[in-house]
């Protein structure tokens, strides 16, 4: 059978027959000899095509018979449209209904004919201004489904825009879903997300900023998908990142993988950081550097597997996932296979995660000694890879994975730090940790960067063909139903060929860097395939253009000038920028009821007793199950839909009115319950009243997670004052992470040329090293702002020269480019801006130094009758778990109720643990995250 297909796919034109049997929506393509028929319309759906990423389309129009007929049909150039577009493309088209999509650098969406290239409707960030400051060029696409195209900004939100009009339909905060998820704590978006099931999956990048890394599903209206995000590695100062807060990463910076028919959804993870100086992360570092198998329905995982521990090379499992089935031993079995930036390709069984192969080479070289302070060490590949987010791509008839791969080398010269400099760098924004030449090395000396493209048979395990590029490959494989598998490379060129033989049977020189990877798809009959084209500084020196070429047969022969080429590659690795950390969420220990009266008694939803935080387990999903109940009196209601954080139950509560919700027991936090829907609520079995529905319908509770809370003491003192003590702990006896320096804070208004407060302005510095870039908070309606900062760059610069930008909308305020502001190194800062009038070079005024820093750590307060009480004195959990407050003699005779609040405050002197606090960041009321009423003391009246 097999060898049968394979003859009729290798006579592309032969049976004269076959083009006599073209039946009604059933078009002939473009002229020319052997071209055969192909369905009329015939998309490209995302970023891998199908859900399951193995970038194959089923069109057979182009094959290798008459390959050599295809020529370029049409360019759009991007910035002939607007020259604001910046350099730089890595968009991965998606093609559907004669419509192609497709972004550009700054997160703008474009609706073109997939035919002419006319441009339909565009959409823009309404802030595209502060994108400008973080250093990357790329977004690499949009997913499509349901009526809408979603995008992912850099600044951490996820759009929603009508399909057909391109109008902005929503455009949602990650964090409000995934906390701590934002720019300011070093996440940002490039990449496309995924569409499946009615879902859109997404990850972030931002490992090298001590990230916790995550993956979150979302409902095609935006609600949240699953409970809570599916967390990679611990939080913050817990597991193997106890030893610092720069200690972090795995984020999932790449599209994920679905397998529709198990509902499985796979992803890989990227490094643990530091990325070079692994004694602050010792051991092996669990899912980082690995696959991880998840339920697309609950987020719950399913199982992982790592492809390299202890990593100190910056090597990422950063490839899409394949899933697949395919022969082996003369059996079908369902495979997950995925290629990493060391260079070496794994597959897994699907189910189970049981490896079948492992570390079979891709590229040539894969040596990476251990990094020694102060030494040269060569490695192969640098850390660009290997394979980086390029796609490979699996052929059935073949039984061959395809990857476009880059064969890479640097040397690296571990930075050799004094305890004062180890001391330095364990705070947020001064991450720099690894290299002294560079955060990914210098270039070997001889050496020349060039790529691959290869075959692996996925009956042996074995790579049967390998045929070499002149320059890197970073845009991945795209295979046909024809027997064709299309790449472009670095040198600008588009090379087709011979799925089994590896023969290159087209090039075409597209006249630019090409770091993305083809899109197939058909029109009236006709077969296209597209790509961008202009790369990236990454890419064989690219960002030297933003294009979108359209292939074809019968199109233009005509090719372009090869693109100026550096004489070696420089690779350094453009990779996200901005700042570092996340936060914790806040916890609890008690049950939570809220209630209004009914004929029936009280309307209530009692969430029980409060989940106590356990240590991360790599084995687990982290989660516990939580249940309420909702009741008007005594009486349970059946039906109520209720909501938890933005995410609605699946199930409604059953009949005797409970429900369940799966918790997220790592970090402490209050999980808001509220009502999403009555509609087909009863209770008696009968609807409910007006009254009983509007009694229930604003009611809300919470499941609170927190740290335990034992041996209290409550002691009436001479002077009056109340003395509190007690000890915070997780199950396992462990305290929480101690109160520590996180980093500096910049303030200060930013006013207009008349001097009237301007509001939304995002104020952004940057260290000359690139080392360090922070986005301030948007000014407030007084043109306030305030922003996580740390003025230190690598070469200890006091002060520290930093350029001063304010993004404002589209406009960017911007200093003269040989004008720097001199910050007090590792201080805070007080800096008020005022904008010019009808110009936008700013000029900024000497900062003045603020005594104060921003540190992290948990709190444990009390609340009263009255609400939240301030205490006199406070004093953080010591390294025990011990904490103590003095109230004012005010409570006594009052039952207090304790609450927990991990978070950064503001302190205008050192914190220390057992230390005191500073108290003018105490909360006035508690926010509705954190946790209150873990537990519970009566304090004596004398």
């Amino acid at each position: 059978m097999t060898s049968c297909k394979r003859q009729r796919r290798a006579r592309p034109g032969a049976p004269a027959l076959a083009l006599l049997l073209v039946t009604a929506g059933v078009a002939l393509g473009a002229a020319g000899a052997g071209v055969r028929a192909t369905p009329s319309n015939v998309g490209w759906g995302g970023f891998g095509n199908t859900a399951d990423e193995n970038r194959h389309s089923p069109l057979t129009q182009i094959d290798p018979r008459n390959v050599d007929q295809l020529g370029r049909v049409f360019t759009v150039d991007f910035r002939k449209i607007d020259p604001t577009v910046r350099r730089g493309q890595q968009s991965y088209p998606v093609e559907i209904g004669g419509t192609l999509y497709v972004t550009t650098n700054n997160d703008n969406v474009w609706a073109l004919d997939a035919t002419n290239g006319d441009v339909k409707w565009r959409w823009q960030p309404d802030n595209v201004a502060v994108f400008n400051n973080f250093g990357i060029v790329a977004n690499r696409g949009v997913a499509v489904c349901d009526g809408r195209v979603f995008v992912l900004t850099l600044d951490m939100t996820i759009v929603a825009l009508d399909q057909r009009t391109g109008k902005l339909i929503a455009r949602v905060p990650i964090a409000r879903a995934v906390p701590g998820a934002s720019s300011n704590f070093g996440y940002s978006e490039t990449s496309a997300p995924i569409c499946a099931a009615h879902r859109v999956i997404l990850g972030a990048a931002g490992s090298e900023y001590g990230v916790r890394g995550f993956v979150m599903a979302y409902d095609t209206n935006l609600a949240p998908a699953w409970p809570n995000p599916f967390w990679t590695i611990p939080p913050s100062l817990r597991g193997w990142r106890r030893l610092s807060r720069v200690v972090g990463g795995g984020v999932v910076w790449t599209p994920t993988t679905v397998d529709l028919s198990t509902h499985t959804l796979y992803f890989g993870t990227g490094s643990a950081t530091p990325l070079y100086y692994p004694a602050f992360r010792p051991g092996s570092n669990p899912r980082a550097d690995s696959i991880v198998a998840v339920d697309l329905a609950t987020g719950k995982m399913k199982w992982w597997q790592q492809q390299m521990a202890h990593n100190e090379w910056s090597y990422d499992t950063a490839q899409p996932p394949l899933v697949y089935t395919a022969k082996i031993g003369g059996k079908k079995r369902r495979i997950v296979s995925v290629a990493t930036m060391e260079g070496v390709w794994f597959a897994y069984d699907a189910r189970t995660g049981a490896p079948i192969y492992q570390r079979v080479k891709v590229i040539d070289r894969t040596e990476h000694p251990a990094l020694q302070p102060g030494k040269l060490v060569s490695v192969f590949p640098s850390s660009l890879g290997g394979l980086n987010y390029s796609p490979a791509s699996y052929d059935p008839h073949t039984n061959y994975v395809f990857n476009a791969a880059s064969e890479t080398a640097a040397t690296f010269i571990q930075a050799k730090l004094t305890p004062t400099q180890k001391k330095r760098k364990l705070i947020q924004g001064d991450v720099f940790l690894g290299l002294e030449n560079g955060d990914f090395g210098s270039v070997l000396p001889g050496w020349h960067d060039h790529g691959s493209i290869s075959a692996i048979d996925v009956g042996t395990g074995r790579q049967v063909w390998k045929v070499r590029t002149p320059e890197p490959e970073r845009g991945g494989v795209t295979t046909t139903e024809s027997g064709l598998g299309f790449a472009g490379g670095g040198d600008g060129v588009l090379r087709a060929f011979d799925l089994k033989t590896g023969k290159v049977l087209r090039t075409f020189q597209t006249g630019n860097q090409i770091a993305a990877g083809p899109s197939i798809y058909a029109v009236d009959g006709k077969e296209y395939l597209a790509i961008t084209s202009g790369g990236t500084p990454t890419s064989s020196g690219g960002g030297t253009a933003s294009q979108l070429q359209v292939f074809a047969l019968g199109g233009s022969q005509t090719q372009s000038p090869p693109p100026k080429l550096p004489l070696r590659l420089d690779p350094a690795e453009a990779r996200t920028t901005i700042l570092a950390s996340p936060t914790a969420p806040k916890p609890a220990l008690r049950p939570a009821v809220t209630s209004k009266m009914t004929a029936l008694g009280r309307a209530r939803i009692s969430t029980g007793s409060a989940l106590s935080i356990r240590p991360w387990d790599p084995n687990s999903s982290n989660q516990q199950d939580a249940a309420g109940r909702v009741t008007l009196g005594r009486t349970p209601v059946k039906g109520v839909r209720l909501r938890v954080d933005g995410y609605t139950l699946p199930a409604a509560t059953a009949a005797d009115g409970s429900f369940h919700y799966a918790a997220d027991i790592t970090a402490a936090r209050r999980h808001r319950v509220s009502i999403a829907s009555l509609t087909r609520a009863t209770v008696k079995g009968r609807r409910l009243t007006d009254a009983e529905q509007g009694a229930l319908r604003n009611l809300t509770a919470g499941f609170s997670v927190g740290y335990g809370i034992d041996r209290v003491t409550v002691r009436v003192q001479k002077n009056g004052t109340v003395l509190v003590s007690g000890r915070v702990h997780d199950t396992a006896g462990t305290p929480p992470p101690h109160v520590s320096l996180f980093t500096y804070q910049l303030s200060g208004k930013i006013t207009d040329s008349s001097g009237k407060p301007v509001q939304g302005a995002v104020v952004v510095t940057r260290t000359q090293d690139r080392q360090f870039w922070t986005f301030s908070s948007a000014s407030n309606a007084n043109g306030h702002y305030t922003s996580f900062f740390a003025a230190s760059d690598q070469a200890g610069a006091d002060p520290v020269p930093i350029t001063v930008q304010v993004a404002s909308g589209a406009t960017l305020y911007v200093t003269p480019a040989t004008v720097t502001v001199p910050f007090r190194s590792l201080q805070s800062a007080v800096m008020d801006i005022q904008l010019p009038a009808g110009s936008t070079a700013l000029v900024v005024p000497k900062p003045s130094t603020e005594a104060a820093a921003v540190y992290e750590g948990l709190v444990v307060g009390v609340t009263g009758p009255g609400g939240v009480v301030k205490p006199l004195t406070e004093r953080w959990p010591d390294a025990r778990g011990s904490f103590s407050m003095v109230l004012p003699a005010s409570v006594r005779g009052k039952r207090l109720h304790f609450w927990e609040n991990q978070r950064q405050f503001v302190s205008g002197f050192a914190a220390r643990p057992g230390g005191l606090v500073d108290l003018r960041s105490w909360p006035g009321s508690l926010p509705p995250a954190v946790a209150a009423g873990l537990g519970t003391v009566v304090v004596p009246k004398r």
